[in-house]
Protein backbone atom coordinates (compact mmCIF):
# COMPACT_ATOMS: atom_id res chain seq x y z
CA UNK A 1 0.00 0.00 0.00
CA UNK A 2 1.10 3.19 -0.46
CA UNK A 3 0.07 6.21 1.63
CA UNK A 4 0.65 10.09 0.58
CA UNK A 5 0.98 12.53 3.81
CA UNK A 6 0.43 16.09 3.39
CA UNK A 7 2.73 18.17 6.18
CA UNK A 8 2.58 21.71 5.17
CA UNK A 9 4.14 23.12 8.61
CA UNK A 10 6.10 22.22 10.99
CA UNK A 11 6.99 24.86 13.24
CA UNK A 12 3.78 26.38 15.69
CA UNK A 13 1.80 23.08 15.44
CA UNK A 14 2.59 19.07 16.36
CA UNK A 15 1.70 18.49 12.25
CA UNK A 16 4.79 17.12 11.82
CA UNK A 17 5.52 15.23 14.24
CA UNK A 18 1.54 13.30 14.54
CA UNK A 19 2.17 12.68 10.67
CA UNK A 20 6.05 11.01 11.03
CA UNK A 21 4.94 9.10 14.09
CA UNK A 22 2.13 7.74 11.76
CA UNK A 23 4.20 6.76 8.83
CA UNK A 24 6.40 5.26 10.63
CA UNK A 25 4.16 3.25 11.99
CA UNK A 26 2.42 2.34 8.57
CA UNK A 27 6.23 1.39 7.28
CA UNK A 28 5.96 -1.43 9.85
CA UNK A 29 4.62 -3.22 7.13
CA UNK A 30 7.23 -4.05 4.57
CA UNK A 31 4.51 -3.94 2.16
CA UNK A 32 3.90 -0.01 2.57
CA UNK A 33 5.68 3.14 0.91
CA UNK A 34 5.21 7.02 1.94
CA UNK A 35 5.04 9.58 -0.35
CA UNK A 36 5.63 12.66 2.43
CA UNK A 37 4.43 16.12 0.81
CA UNK A 38 5.88 19.19 2.53
CA UNK A 39 5.03 22.85 1.97
CA UNK A 40 8.18 24.77 0.89
CA UNK A 41 6.68 28.69 0.81
CA UNK A 42 3.91 27.71 -2.13
CA UNK A 43 1.12 27.81 1.15
CA UNK A 44 2.39 31.64 2.54
CA UNK A 45 0.71 33.58 4.06
CA UNK A 46 -0.72 30.32 6.15
CA UNK A 47 -2.03 30.06 9.83
CA UNK A 48 1.48 29.84 11.05
CA UNK A 49 3.11 32.65 8.83
CA UNK A 50 -0.10 35.31 8.39
CA UNK A 51 2.85 37.94 8.18
CA UNK A 52 4.09 36.59 4.49
CA UNK A 53 6.95 36.36 5.68
CA UNK A 54 9.81 34.55 3.88
CA UNK A 55 12.07 34.09 6.71
CA UNK A 56 9.30 32.43 8.42
CA UNK A 57 9.42 29.71 5.72
CA UNK A 58 12.84 29.48 5.85
CA UNK A 59 12.36 28.76 9.43
CA UNK A 60 9.73 25.95 9.00
CA UNK A 61 11.75 24.67 5.85
CA UNK A 62 15.17 23.87 8.13
CA UNK A 63 13.16 23.32 11.18
CA UNK A 64 11.47 19.84 9.53
CA UNK A 65 15.21 19.47 8.20
CA UNK A 66 16.49 19.44 11.33
CA UNK A 67 13.46 16.51 12.04
CA UNK A 68 13.51 14.43 8.97
CA UNK A 69 16.92 14.15 9.24
CA UNK A 70 16.68 11.22 12.01
CA UNK A 71 14.08 9.66 9.28
CA UNK A 72 16.03 6.75 7.95
CA UNK A 73 13.57 4.54 5.83
CA UNK A 74 13.83 3.69 2.06
CA UNK A 75 10.11 3.68 1.19
CA UNK A 76 10.21 6.75 3.05
CA UNK A 77 10.39 8.89 -0.18
CA UNK A 78 10.05 12.91 0.73
CA UNK A 79 8.08 15.04 -1.75
CA UNK A 80 7.33 19.04 -1.76
CA UNK A 81 4.35 20.94 -3.17
CA UNK A 82 6.87 22.26 -6.10
CA UNK A 83 7.48 18.33 -7.55
CA UNK A 84 3.48 18.53 -8.73
CA UNK A 85 3.90 21.74 -9.86
CA UNK A 86 5.92 24.08 -12.31
CA UNK A 87 6.75 28.10 -12.42
CA UNK A 88 3.61 28.19 -15.07
CA UNK A 89 1.21 27.12 -13.19
CA UNK A 90 2.39 28.26 -10.04
CA UNK A 91 2.27 32.10 -11.30
CA UNK A 92 -1.35 31.29 -12.66
CA UNK A 93 -2.51 30.25 -9.19
CA UNK A 94 -1.38 33.38 -7.99
CA UNK A 95 -2.61 35.67 -10.81
CA UNK A 96 -6.90 33.86 -10.11
CA UNK A 97 -9.16 36.68 -9.25
CA UNK A 98 -12.35 35.70 -7.24
CA UNK A 99 -15.50 37.43 -7.00
CA UNK A 100 -16.85 38.38 -3.47
CA UNK A 101 -18.93 40.61 -1.67
CA UNK A 102 -18.79 38.88 1.81
CA UNK A 103 -17.56 36.44 4.05
CA UNK A 104 -20.81 34.68 3.30
CA UNK A 105 -20.06 34.21 -0.53
CA UNK A 106 -16.03 33.73 0.58
CA UNK A 107 -17.47 30.10 1.87
CA UNK A 108 -18.63 29.50 -1.26
CA UNK A 109 -15.85 29.96 -3.82
CA UNK A 110 -14.94 26.68 -5.35
CA UNK A 111 -12.06 25.98 -7.91
CA UNK A 112 -12.19 23.33 -9.98
CA UNK A 113 -15.10 21.50 -7.82
CA UNK A 114 -13.23 21.76 -4.62
CA UNK A 115 -14.25 24.22 -1.95
CA UNK A 116 -11.84 26.40 -1.18
CA UNK A 117 -13.66 29.30 0.69
CA UNK A 118 -14.06 27.34 3.92
CA UNK A 119 -10.85 26.68 4.54
CA UNK A 120 -10.01 30.46 4.30
CA UNK A 121 -12.44 31.42 6.19
CA UNK A 122 -11.25 29.19 8.83
CA UNK A 123 -7.70 30.55 8.44
CA UNK A 124 -8.38 34.26 8.23
CA UNK A 125 -11.43 34.33 11.65
CA UNK A 126 -8.94 32.14 13.47
CA UNK A 127 -6.79 34.81 13.09
CA UNK A 128 -8.90 38.01 13.44
CA UNK A 129 -11.87 36.52 15.05
CA UNK A 130 -13.98 39.09 12.78
CA UNK A 131 -17.16 37.72 11.47
CA UNK A 132 -18.01 40.57 9.22
CA UNK A 133 -15.36 42.00 8.01
CA UNK A 134 -15.11 45.37 5.59
CA UNK A 135 -13.82 44.33 2.21
CA UNK A 136 -11.14 46.72 2.18
CA UNK A 137 -7.96 46.31 -0.14
CA UNK A 138 -5.96 44.87 2.77
CA UNK A 139 -8.21 42.20 3.40
CA UNK A 140 -9.29 41.62 -0.13
CA UNK A 141 -5.36 41.33 -0.92
CA UNK A 142 -4.87 39.03 2.24
CA UNK A 143 -7.92 36.91 1.79
CA UNK A 144 -7.18 36.26 -2.59
CA UNK A 145 -3.50 35.18 -1.51
CA UNK A 146 -5.08 32.36 0.94
CA UNK A 147 -7.50 31.45 -1.97
CA UNK A 148 -4.70 31.56 -4.26
CA UNK A 149 -2.59 29.01 -2.43
CA UNK A 150 -5.76 27.08 -1.43
CA UNK A 151 -6.17 26.87 -5.53
CA UNK A 152 -2.12 25.57 -5.69
CA UNK A 153 -2.45 23.21 -2.73
CA UNK A 154 -5.92 21.58 -5.48
CA UNK A 155 -3.53 21.77 -8.65
CA UNK A 156 -0.84 20.15 -6.41
CA UNK A 157 -2.78 17.33 -4.64
CA UNK A 158 -4.83 16.56 -7.88
CA UNK A 159 -1.37 15.99 -10.04
CA UNK A 160 0.19 13.94 -6.59
CA UNK A 161 -2.32 11.49 -7.21
CA UNK A 162 -2.72 11.62 -10.63
CA UNK A 163 1.54 11.01 -10.47
CA UNK A 164 1.56 8.81 -6.78
CA UNK A 165 -1.72 6.89 -7.15
CA UNK A 166 -1.71 6.41 -3.48
CA UNK A 167 -4.19 4.01 -1.86
CA UNK A 168 -4.56 6.28 0.94
CA UNK A 169 -3.88 10.05 2.06
CA UNK A 170 -3.36 11.65 5.39
CA UNK A 171 -3.23 14.95 6.61
CA UNK A 172 -3.69 16.67 10.35
CA UNK A 173 -7.19 18.26 11.28
CA UNK A 174 -8.18 19.63 7.58
CA UNK A 175 -10.31 22.70 8.63
CA UNK A 176 -7.85 25.74 7.23
CA UNK A 177 -6.97 26.36 3.93
CA UNK A 178 -2.95 24.69 4.26
CA UNK A 179 -4.90 21.17 5.03
CA UNK A 180 -8.46 21.68 3.34
CA UNK A 181 -8.34 21.63 -0.54
CA UNK A 182 -5.73 18.10 0.36
CA UNK A 183 -8.65 16.82 1.87
CA UNK A 184 -11.22 17.51 -0.48
CA UNK A 185 -9.57 16.49 -3.39
CA UNK A 186 -8.96 13.20 -1.82
CA UNK A 187 -12.18 12.77 -1.39
CA UNK A 188 -13.48 14.13 -4.33
CA UNK A 189 -11.28 11.42 -6.23
CA UNK A 190 -12.39 8.44 -3.72
CA UNK A 191 -9.23 7.83 -2.23
CA UNK A 192 -9.41 6.79 1.28
CA UNK A 193 -8.49 9.79 3.80
CA UNK A 194 -7.64 9.29 6.96
CA UNK A 195 -7.28 12.93 9.42
CA UNK A 196 -5.34 13.20 12.21
CA UNK A 197 -6.55 14.91 15.99
CA UNK A 198 -4.69 14.90 18.79
CA UNK A 199 -7.05 15.30 22.41
CA UNK A 200 -5.80 17.79 24.75
CA UNK A 201 -7.61 15.82 27.64
CA UNK A 202 -5.00 16.05 30.72
CA UNK A 203 -2.09 18.02 29.39
CA UNK A 204 0.22 18.98 26.03
CA UNK A 205 2.83 16.84 27.67
CA UNK A 206 0.45 13.51 27.36
CA UNK A 207 -0.90 13.60 23.51
CA UNK A 208 -2.92 11.09 22.03
CA UNK A 209 -3.93 11.13 18.54
CA UNK A 210 -7.25 10.22 17.29
CA UNK A 211 -7.90 8.99 13.38
CA UNK A 212 -10.94 10.12 11.55
CA UNK A 213 -11.80 8.07 7.95
CA UNK A 214 -12.92 10.15 5.48
CA UNK A 215 -14.21 12.97 7.92
CA UNK A 216 -13.05 16.10 9.49
CA UNK A 217 -12.66 15.68 12.86
CA UNK A 218 -15.14 18.60 13.59
CA UNK A 219 -17.96 16.39 11.69
CA UNK A 220 -21.02 16.26 14.33
CA UNK A 221 -22.59 13.15 12.69
CA UNK A 222 -19.63 11.27 12.36
CA UNK A 223 -18.57 12.44 15.71
CA UNK A 224 -21.67 10.89 17.62
CA UNK A 225 -20.87 7.72 16.00
CA UNK A 226 -17.58 7.74 17.42
CA UNK A 227 -18.45 9.05 20.38
CA UNK A 228 -21.11 5.74 21.03
CA UNK A 229 -18.50 3.42 20.01
CA UNK A 230 -16.06 4.72 22.18
CA UNK A 231 -18.71 4.23 24.57
CA UNK A 232 -19.47 0.75 24.21
CA UNK A 233 -15.57 -0.38 23.40
CA UNK A 234 -13.78 1.59 26.63
CA UNK A 235 -11.88 -1.34 27.95
CA UNK A 236 -12.55 -0.22 31.56
CA UNK A 237 -16.06 -0.88 31.12
CA UNK A 238 -16.32 -0.54 35.46
CA UNK A 239 -14.54 2.67 35.30
CA UNK A 240 -15.82 4.74 32.72
CA UNK A 241 -18.57 6.48 34.44
CA UNK A 242 -16.02 7.31 37.07
CA UNK A 243 -13.63 9.38 34.41
CA UNK A 244 -16.30 10.74 32.65
CA UNK A 245 -17.61 12.34 35.96
CA UNK A 246 -14.35 13.92 36.70
CA UNK A 247 -14.21 16.41 33.50
CA UNK A 248 -17.77 18.02 34.78
CA UNK A 249 -16.07 17.56 38.40
CA UNK A 250 -12.61 19.27 37.18
CA UNK A 251 -14.62 21.87 35.16
CA UNK A 252 -16.72 22.78 38.23
CA UNK A 253 -13.98 23.64 40.00
CA UNK A 254 -11.96 25.07 37.48
CA UNK A 255 -9.14 22.76 36.45
CA UNK A 256 -8.02 22.06 33.24
CA UNK A 257 -10.07 19.73 31.75
CA UNK A 258 -9.39 20.08 27.86
CA UNK A 259 -9.67 23.34 27.38
CA UNK A 260 -8.72 26.40 28.55
CA UNK A 261 -10.64 27.01 32.16
CA UNK A 262 -12.92 30.12 31.80
CA UNK A 263 -14.67 30.21 35.33
CA UNK A 264 -11.24 30.93 37.10
CA UNK A 265 -12.02 34.76 38.40
CA UNK A 266 -15.64 33.67 39.13
CA UNK A 267 -17.00 33.46 42.57
CA UNK A 268 -19.15 30.61 43.15
CA UNK A 269 -21.56 31.79 45.52
CA UNK A 270 -22.62 34.59 42.97
CA UNK A 271 -25.46 35.19 41.32
CA UNK A 272 -27.13 38.46 39.76
CA UNK A 273 -28.49 40.91 42.14
CA UNK A 274 -31.92 40.69 40.47
CA UNK A 275 -32.10 37.20 40.95
CA UNK A 276 -35.68 35.69 42.07
CA UNK A 277 -36.67 32.58 43.09
CA UNK A 278 -39.82 32.78 42.71
CA UNK A 279 -39.61 33.21 39.30
CA UNK A 280 -39.21 30.75 36.26
CA UNK A 281 -35.76 31.78 35.44
CA UNK A 282 -33.96 30.27 32.08
CA UNK A 283 -30.51 30.99 31.77
CA UNK A 284 -28.70 31.40 28.34
CA UNK A 285 -24.90 30.71 27.77
CA UNK A 286 -24.04 31.85 24.14
CA UNK A 287 -21.16 30.75 22.20
CA UNK A 288 -17.84 32.29 20.66
CA UNK A 289 -19.30 31.96 17.31
CA UNK A 290 -16.23 32.20 15.46
CA UNK A 291 -15.22 28.62 16.85
CA UNK A 292 -17.38 27.05 14.20
CA UNK A 293 -18.46 29.68 11.56
CA UNK A 294 -16.80 27.52 9.02
CA UNK A 295 -16.87 24.33 9.30
CA UNK A 296 -19.68 23.89 7.08
CA UNK A 297 -22.95 21.87 6.26
CA UNK A 298 -21.94 19.34 9.66
CA UNK A 299 -22.59 22.27 12.15
CA UNK A 300 -24.76 24.71 9.84
CA UNK A 301 -27.64 21.93 8.91
CA UNK A 302 -28.78 22.21 12.75
CA UNK A 303 -28.93 26.26 13.49
CA UNK A 304 -32.78 27.67 14.11
CA UNK A 305 -31.43 30.95 13.56
CA UNK A 306 -28.85 32.80 11.03
CA UNK A 307 -26.93 33.88 14.51
CA UNK A 308 -27.49 33.93 18.05
CA UNK A 309 -28.31 37.01 18.71
CA UNK A 310 -31.29 36.97 16.53
CA UNK A 311 -31.93 33.67 18.51
CA UNK A 312 -31.99 35.26 21.67
CA UNK A 313 -34.15 38.10 20.57
CA UNK A 314 -36.81 35.94 19.67
CA UNK A 315 -36.73 34.07 22.55
CA UNK A 316 -36.95 37.63 24.59
CA UNK A 317 -40.21 38.61 22.52
CA UNK A 318 -41.95 35.21 22.36
CA UNK A 319 -41.96 35.11 26.61
CA UNK A 320 -42.54 38.90 26.57
CA UNK A 321 -46.10 38.22 27.86
CA UNK A 322 -45.24 36.09 30.51
CA UNK A 323 -43.65 38.42 33.51
CA UNK A 324 -43.30 34.72 34.92
CA UNK A 325 -40.14 33.94 32.70
CA UNK A 326 -36.90 35.82 33.24
CA UNK A 327 -33.88 35.43 31.25
CA UNK A 328 -30.42 35.60 32.10
CA UNK A 329 -27.90 35.89 29.61
CA UNK A 330 -24.43 34.83 30.56
CA UNK A 331 -22.27 36.03 27.52
CA UNK A 332 -19.20 33.73 27.01
CA UNK A 333 -16.05 34.45 29.10
CA UNK A 334 -13.79 33.57 25.99
CA UNK A 335 -15.48 36.98 24.64
CA UNK A 336 -13.85 39.39 26.96
CA UNK A 337 -11.66 40.94 24.67
CA UNK A 338 -13.08 40.70 21.67
CA UNK A 339 -14.68 43.87 20.41
CA UNK A 340 -16.89 42.88 17.45
CA UNK A 341 -20.33 44.07 17.36
CA UNK A 342 -21.29 39.99 18.13
CA UNK A 343 -20.19 40.62 20.90
CA UNK A 344 -20.18 44.56 22.40
CA UNK A 345 -24.31 44.43 21.02
CA UNK A 346 -24.99 41.90 23.82
CA UNK A 347 -24.14 44.56 26.76
CA UNK A 348 -26.59 47.07 25.79
CA UNK A 349 -28.92 45.77 22.82
CA UNK A 350 -31.27 43.82 25.42
CA UNK A 351 -31.71 47.01 27.49
CA UNK A 352 -35.26 47.53 26.60
CA UNK A 353 -36.43 44.54 27.60
CA UNK A 354 -37.82 43.65 31.03
CA UNK A 355 -37.24 40.22 31.18
CA UNK A 356 -34.09 39.59 30.35
CA UNK A 357 -30.88 40.16 32.40
CA UNK A 358 -27.09 40.29 30.62
CA UNK A 359 -24.32 39.39 32.50
CA UNK A 360 -20.93 40.57 31.13
CA UNK A 361 -18.19 37.80 30.43
CA UNK A 362 -15.76 39.28 32.64
CA UNK A 363 -18.58 39.13 35.35
CA UNK A 364 -17.53 37.28 38.49
CA UNK A 365 -21.56 35.80 38.57
CA UNK A 366 -20.87 32.10 38.75
CA UNK A 367 -21.54 29.83 35.77
CA UNK A 368 -22.60 26.78 37.75
CA UNK A 369 -24.55 28.98 40.31
CA UNK A 370 -26.30 29.48 37.58
CA UNK A 371 -26.85 26.84 36.08
CA UNK A 372 -28.21 25.47 39.62
CA UNK A 373 -30.25 27.92 40.50
CA UNK A 374 -31.97 28.12 37.20
CA UNK A 375 -34.86 26.18 35.99
CA UNK A 376 -33.72 25.16 31.88
CA UNK A 377 -30.81 26.41 30.21
CA UNK A 378 -30.63 27.68 26.58
CA UNK A 379 -27.57 27.23 25.00
CA UNK A 380 -26.53 27.47 20.91
CA UNK A 381 -23.56 24.64 21.10
CA UNK A 382 -21.69 25.39 24.40
CA UNK A 383 -20.35 23.03 26.30
CA UNK A 384 -21.93 24.43 29.17
CA UNK A 385 -25.29 22.71 27.93
CA UNK A 386 -23.70 19.35 28.02
CA UNK A 387 -22.47 20.36 31.40
CA UNK A 388 -26.01 21.86 32.58
CA UNK A 389 -27.55 18.01 31.84
CA UNK A 390 -24.88 16.30 33.75
CA UNK A 391 -26.38 18.72 36.64
CA UNK A 392 -29.53 17.43 36.19
CA UNK A 393 -30.97 20.11 34.26
CA UNK A 394 -33.00 20.45 30.92
CA UNK A 395 -31.02 22.29 28.40
CA UNK A 396 -32.41 23.55 25.09
CA UNK A 397 -29.90 23.07 22.18
CA UNK A 398 -30.35 25.73 19.60
CA UNK A 399 -27.49 24.62 16.96
CA UNK A 400 -24.81 22.33 15.98
CA UNK A 401 -23.07 20.28 18.74
CA UNK A 402 -21.30 17.07 19.49
CA UNK A 403 -23.85 16.19 21.79
CA UNK A 404 -26.79 17.03 19.71
CA UNK A 405 -27.68 13.09 18.92
CA UNK A 406 -26.95 11.83 22.41
CA UNK A 407 -30.18 12.47 23.71
CA UNK A 408 -28.76 14.53 26.80
CA UNK A 409 -30.35 17.65 25.79
CA UNK A 410 -33.75 18.90 24.12
CA UNK A 411 -33.16 19.60 20.23
CA UNK A 412 -36.22 21.79 18.75
CA UNK A 413 -36.38 21.31 14.89
CA UNK A 414 -38.22 23.85 14.33
CA UNK A 415 -39.81 27.52 16.19
CA UNK A 416 -43.29 25.51 16.99
CA UNK A 417 -41.07 23.01 18.90
CA UNK A 418 -39.04 25.62 20.91
CA UNK A 419 -42.12 27.40 21.73
CA UNK A 420 -43.08 24.50 23.34
CA UNK A 421 -39.88 23.67 25.25
CA UNK A 422 -39.91 27.19 26.52
CA UNK A 423 -43.44 27.44 27.90
CA UNK A 424 -43.80 23.78 29.20
CA UNK A 425 -41.98 21.94 32.59
CA UNK A 426 -39.35 19.45 31.41
CA UNK A 427 -38.00 16.79 32.45
CA UNK A 428 -34.47 16.22 32.99
CA UNK A 429 -32.77 13.88 29.96
CA UNK A 430 -30.85 10.68 31.51
CA UNK A 431 -27.15 11.28 32.23
CA UNK A 432 -26.02 8.75 30.25
CA UNK A 433 -25.73 10.72 27.48
CA UNK A 434 -23.65 13.37 29.19
CA UNK A 435 -20.96 11.05 30.37
CA UNK A 436 -20.37 9.38 26.81
CA UNK A 437 -19.99 12.98 25.67
CA UNK A 438 -16.92 13.93 28.74
CA UNK A 439 -15.55 10.01 27.80
CA UNK A 440 -15.30 10.88 24.32
CA UNK A 441 -13.48 14.17 25.15
CA UNK A 442 -11.66 13.04 28.42
CA UNK A 443 -11.55 9.46 28.43
CA UNK A 444 -7.97 9.29 26.72
CA UNK A 445 -9.21 7.86 23.51
CA UNK A 446 -6.40 7.08 20.54
CA UNK A 447 -3.36 6.24 21.13
CA UNK A 448 0.21 7.52 22.50
CA UNK A 449 3.18 7.95 20.36
CA UNK A 450 4.31 4.70 18.60
CA UNK A 451 7.27 5.41 16.57
CA UNK A 452 7.71 9.38 17.15
CA UNK A 453 7.03 11.64 19.85
CA UNK A 454 4.56 13.72 19.34
CA UNK A 455 4.24 15.50 22.67
CA UNK A 456 5.51 18.76 24.06
CA UNK A 457 7.47 19.56 26.64
CA UNK A 458 6.81 23.06 28.70
CA UNK A 459 9.77 25.06 29.75
CA UNK A 460 9.33 27.54 32.38
CA UNK A 461 11.79 30.91 32.59
CA UNK A 462 10.59 32.50 35.33
CA UNK A 463 6.74 33.78 34.71
CA UNK A 464 7.35 32.75 31.28
CA UNK A 465 6.26 29.31 29.64
CA UNK A 466 7.38 28.00 26.15
CA UNK A 467 5.88 25.41 24.75
CA UNK A 468 8.45 22.65 22.79
CA UNK A 469 7.86 20.00 20.38
CA UNK A 470 9.59 17.14 22.09
CA UNK A 471 11.09 16.19 18.40
CA UNK A 472 13.03 19.03 18.72
CA UNK A 473 14.88 17.74 21.56
CA UNK A 474 19.03 17.71 20.59
CA UNK A 475 20.70 14.96 22.79
CA UNK A 476 18.39 15.18 25.67
CA UNK A 477 18.06 19.33 25.63
CA UNK A 478 16.23 21.97 23.91
CA UNK A 479 19.04 24.67 24.16
CA UNK A 480 19.72 24.35 20.34
CA UNK A 481 16.28 24.19 18.97
CA UNK A 482 15.55 27.00 21.10
CA UNK A 483 18.95 29.29 19.92
CA UNK A 484 17.74 28.34 16.43
CA UNK A 485 14.40 29.25 16.96
CA UNK A 486 15.22 32.82 19.06
CA UNK A 487 18.05 33.96 15.61
CA UNK A 488 14.68 33.23 13.77
CA UNK A 489 12.36 35.19 15.84
CA UNK A 490 14.40 38.48 15.55
CA UNK A 491 15.38 38.02 11.98
CA UNK A 492 11.25 37.73 11.41
CA UNK A 493 10.55 41.08 13.66
CA UNK A 494 10.74 43.06 11.24
CA UNK A 495 8.11 41.15 9.09
CA UNK A 496 6.05 40.93 11.95
CA UNK A 497 5.91 44.07 13.63
CA UNK A 498 4.62 45.37 10.34
CA UNK A 499 1.79 43.08 10.41
CA UNK A 500 0.70 43.52 13.79
CA UNK A 501 0.93 47.34 13.26
CA UNK A 502 -0.20 47.96 9.63
CA UNK A 503 -1.93 44.90 8.45
CA UNK A 504 -3.86 43.37 11.04
CA UNK A 505 -5.96 46.08 12.01
CA UNK A 506 -7.50 46.63 8.73
CA UNK A 507 -8.01 42.93 8.72
CA UNK A 508 -10.07 43.28 11.79
CA UNK A 509 -12.23 46.04 11.02
CA UNK A 510 -16.00 45.45 10.73
CA UNK A 511 -18.36 46.58 7.95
Amino acid sequence: MKIAFHSPYSVGSNNLSLLLDEALEELRDEANSVVFVTCTGQLRPCDINYENSWIKCQECILSRNIVLKQINQPRFILKNIGNYIDSKLLSRGRSLRFDYDSIEDVKKIEYRGINLGLGVVSTYVSKTRNLDPDLNRTTRNFIDQLLQSSAILTESTSRMLEVEEPDRVCLVNGRFHGYRPFMEVGLNRQVETIVLENTLSTSLESMHVVRFENSLPHDIDNASRLIDLNWETYLDQGNREEVASVFYERRRNAEFASDRVYVAHQDPNLLPEDFDPARRNFVIFNSSEDEFFSIGDSFDKYKIFDNQIEGILYLIRQTLHDPSIHYYLRIHPNLINIKYKYHTKLNTMFDVFPNITVIPASSPISTYKLIDSCEKIIVFGSTVGIEGSYWQKPVILLGGAFYIHLNAVYCPKNFNELNTLLTDTLETKPRVGALKYALYIFGERGSLFRQFDFNCTTLKFGNMKIIVENCFRFKGTFIPYLIFKTIFQCLNYPFRFYFKKFILPKLQIEK
